[in-house]
């Protein structure tokens, strides 16, 4: 049997000695040497399909295999900190037994940590480097876990093995699949056996921080590398209780923002200088900010009064069986935006299963005068973190907003260059999908609905540069059927009304939800800027799952609704509506559009969105398929919009592009 390459530099220091510091933290030498860092293919051996059966083993963002060595030796510490050692820095930190490794602590926590530790030492504590963690946690295996293609019994506490949807959705109202699995997990350091250098805990119990900023991998031997100059996310490694097995392996990579205090997050520490070796520069930019004009568009006005329909094209464009960063299974929640140049920006969420940990945001662009859109490409992604429900809002001068729901906060990230590059983001709460695009105030402010039962309205008084809200801490009123704390149903778009009125149009999950207001669509209104709120069913159809609507003021003044004519669930066998057709009246089913021009009262104008015809199949959300013809639409779908400069609306579903105008609109269509 042939050795590891690191085997014996393993073995050689398997008697050196272990030191205990001042705070009673034990470290252990590291010696150098090289290893193949990442995973590119599955063990034969190991069966992760239970719990993802479309997964490959190995994450995208651990290939391709490298060659790394460490050229000088470090001294780790034995165990993640603990609450005890870590209470001698921070007394007020709170934890349970001081041999739990501490958690939610931030990585500028961690490194706060290291910097008190080194000044009471007089020698220099840090944060291990992603390659010194993997290094360090292979101790010469090239197995998944340094305990081989598997891990022993007792080194993992995973409460269910029902899969992937236990993390992302904590809320007890939801279907049973989507509830969190609760459990009492001792964090008590150090109860399964170390590994060969006698580090414990590399597999598990909390996961870690590390030093570097995250960043892909690049082909070719590398000399003690330091991950990226720059990024968005820090690297957290190790996996942590209550989570998949496969994400517990040595080559798995996790990252999130550095300010973020993670549950399940603690860190270990090294003893030792940092190499000298230079950080990687950053990665070249995605397709989507890839060659993009900076030249703000001079865009005229099209004909108001000729009708105007194009669509649907796709604009998710994802190879066949795509699997990381672009999955083509599940592609949704999609937001559209107008840049100042006149591009096109539009961004979703792709993943296998919308609650696993693999799931990111998206975009492609449809440039200026371009007929196409672009194929997709990566847009914003902490891995192994379900960055979820993006939004993309433009203010009409310099500035787009990115919006993403995060693992303990929403997200808010700026740019003022048409997407290419972004602020670093801003930590909001609470943490929720936020309901739909926001608006701007005729006061200035910035309003976007939350889905969190506990909230109604984000706000931002400032332009986008802070946000606050009001919490519903009265278990009665917080829920989402409406209350006077709260605007009715989740997803909610939302519109100031011209005498200063908030109205918004949500979505009823349930038909226990639905049926309180009659299987309508129900309307909220607020006349103290989203404070108290009073409610009442619409003449809309009630929508449910795998459907958003969209709610908007138009530049000529009048409201646009775009929705659907029937459940999700019943779109096989709709019930559909009536429209009005030159000579009479039409019964259609999908996706319509509704004009109102006195402030939602009546909507006279309604018209399914579809180019008519006898009839063609068109692909929609996960390749299911619907007919457009004159009385058939798209049947579900998450809808966004925008309309652009020249007067056009622009309105994407989870898969296709529509665009149209407000005299088409209005305009009669032929009887079919």
């Amino acid at each position: 049997m042939k050795l590891p390459l690191l085997f014996l530099a393993v073995t050689s220091v398997m008697s050196a000695e272990v030191i205990t510091n001042s705070i009673g933290m034990k470290l252990v030498p590291i010696s150098p040497g090289s290893f193949m860092m990442g995973q590119d293919e599955p063990s034969a051996d190991y069966n992760v399909k239970k719990h993802a059966e479309k997964f490959d083993d190995a994450d995208w963002d651990e290939k391709p295999v490298h060659r790394v060595t460490i050229t000088q030796a470090f001294q780790m510490s034995t165990t993640e900190v603990t609450v005890g050692q870590y209470r001698l820095f921070d007394a007020k930190h709170h934890g349970q037994n001081d041999d739990d490794a501490v958690v939610e602590v931030s990585w500028n926590d961690a490194v706060a940590f290291c910097d008190w530790l080194s000044k009471k030492e007089g020698r220099t504590y840090r944060l291990p480097t992603e390659a010194e963690w993997e290094y360090a946690c292979r101790a010469g295996t090239t197995t998944l876990f340094h305990t081989g293609d598997a891990l022993p019994a007792g080194f993992h506490s995973w409460p269910t093995d029902t899969g992937l949807r236990d993390r992302f959705f904590p809320d007890e109202k939801l279907p049973s699949e989507y509830r969190p699995k609760t459990t009492k997990l001792s964090l008590r350091v150090a109860q399964t056996p170390a590994n060969a250098w006698g580090l414990f805990d590399m597999h598990g119990n909390v996961s870690e921080w590390c030093a570097d900023w995250y960043g892909p991998y690049e082909a070719g031997e590398q000399t003690y590398p330091t991950g990226r100059t720059d990024g968005d996310f820090r690297v957290i490694r190790g996996g942590s209780h209550s989570e998949q097995t496969r994400l517990l392996r040595s080559a798995n990579r996790t990252a999130w923002l550095p300010e973020s205090k993670i549950p399940k997050t603690g860190f270990r520490v090294v003893l030792g200088d940092l190499p000298k070796s230079c950080p990687l520069p950053l990665a070249a930019p995605p397709l989507n900010a890839q060659n993009v004009s900076q030249t703000t568009a001079a865009i005229e006005k099209a004909p108001a009064d000729v009708p105007f329909f194009e669509g649907p094209k796709p604009f998710v464009i994802i190879p066949p069986n795509s699997s990381g960063p672009l999955y083509s299974w599940h592609n949704h929640s999609p937001a559209i935006a107008e840049c100042p140049n006149g591009d096109l920006l539009a961004v979703w969420y792709s993943c296998v299963d919308e609650a696993g940990t693999e799931l990111n945001n998206l975009a492609s662009r449809l440039r200026f005068g371009s007929k196409e859109w672009e194929p997709a490409s990566l847009f914003w992604d902490g891995a192994d973190i379900n960055d979820h429900a993006p939004k993309l809002w433009w203010d009409g001068d310099q500035t787009l907003f990115h919006f993403a729901r995060g693992q303990l906060e929403n997200i808010v990230r700026t740019s003022t260059d048409n997407g290419v590059t972004w602020t670093k983001a801003l930590l909001v709460q609470p943490v929720c999908e936020w309901g739909n695009a926001p608006i701007r105030t005729h006061d200035g402010r910035l309003l976007i609905t939350c889905d969190t039962p506990s909230a109604s309205l984000s706000v931002s008084p400032d332009g986008g540069r802070t946000w606050t809200y009001a919490a519903i801490t009265d278990k009665k009123l917080a829920h989402r059927t409406g209350s006077p704390a709260r605007h009715a149903g989740i997803h909610a778009p939302i519109v100031e009304l011209k005498d200063g009125r908030l109205m918004t149009f949500g979505r009823l999950n349930t038909p226990e939800e639905q049926a309180k207001f009659n299987y309508k669509t129900p309307a909220s209104f607020s006349s103290d800027g989203g404070i108290t709120w009073t409610h009442e069913p619409t003449e809309f159809p009630a929508i449910s799952s795998v459907q958003r609507q969209v709610l908007m003021r138009l530049q000529e003044g009048a409201l646009l609704f775009c929705s659907f004519t029937d459940l999700s669930a019943n779109a096989r066998k709709p019930h559909g509506m009536d429209f009005p057709c030159k000579g009479g009246t039409l019964h259609g089913a999908g996706l319509f559009a509704a004009i109102s021009f006195d402030e939602g009262k009546t909507w006279p104008h309604r018209r399914l969105i579809t180019p008519g015809g006898k009839g063609r199949t068109v692909n929609g959300i996960d390749r299911n398929q619907f007919t457009l013809s004159d009385t058939s639409a798209e049947h579900n779908g998450y809808l966004a919009a925008t309309q652009t400069r020249d007067g056009r609306i622009q309105l994407i579903s989870s898969k296709n592009h529509y665009v149209f105008n407000l005299a088409w609109l209005k305009a009669l269509p032929g009887a079919p």
